[in-house]
């Protein structure tokens, strides 16, 4: 009797522990304008400078272009801190809005809520990729992060982990305060 309950916990034992998530990175296309840096954005490129913050936007969300605003007031200082504090939009619904909507509403200084971080643009099928060796990954990037609304902004770490999520659709007085304060715990 003793054996077989010392074999139960023997097996059972790794299903006890916790698994350590690796982290997840993905690799779009962009805007391809001067402030995406190329056609393509590479989250594990942009994670060995720092954090990046993931906002998800959508072209007819009045919350994303408030916190792009927002967000934007602080951008120059964030990247100029060691390391700095890296932001990137991605649009949610690029079967629904066009790229050409996106730029007119997101894309240059004349635009009316201009981002002045990278814009990625990924659809459905693009796989969210494992970190290490950008192996894609049977998930989609949206099925990764939950199949967020928008908007939606997530804090990466450099491991590529998830390490803070937004609880608003607009920005607070304390939204800036909860990112930096989330920042400051991961780098």
């Amino acid at each position: 009797m003793r054996f077989v309950a010392l074999v139960l916990i023997l097996m059972l034992s790794g299903c006890l522990e916790p698994t350590a998530e690796d982290g997840r990175v993905f690799a779009v296309e962009t805007l391809d304008r001067s402030e995406d840096a190329g056609p393509m954005y590479s989250m594990k490129d942009n994670l060995s400078e720092g954090p990046v913050l993931v906002l998800f936007i959508g072209v007819g969300c009045i919350g994303c272009k408030d916190w792009t605003d927002d967000l934007r007031e602080h951008h120059e200082d964030w990247m100029a801190q060691d390391p700095p504090l890296q932001i990137v939009s991605v649009e949610r619904y690029l079967r629904f809005e066009t790229k050409e909507d996106v730029a007119e509403e997101f894309g240059s200084p004349e635009s009316n809520h201009y981002t002045p971080w990278p814009i990625a643009l990924p659809t459905e099928d693009d796989s969210i990729q494992r970190i290490e060796d950008q192996t894609n990954l049977s998930q989609s990037i949206f099925e990764y992060y939950g199949l967020p609304g928008t908007p939606e902004l997530f804090l990466i770490d450099q491991d590529g982990l998830i390490r803070w999520e937004s609880t608003t659709y607009y920005p607070t007085e304390n939204s800036i305060e909860e990112i930096e304060n989330a920042y400051k715990t991961v780098i």
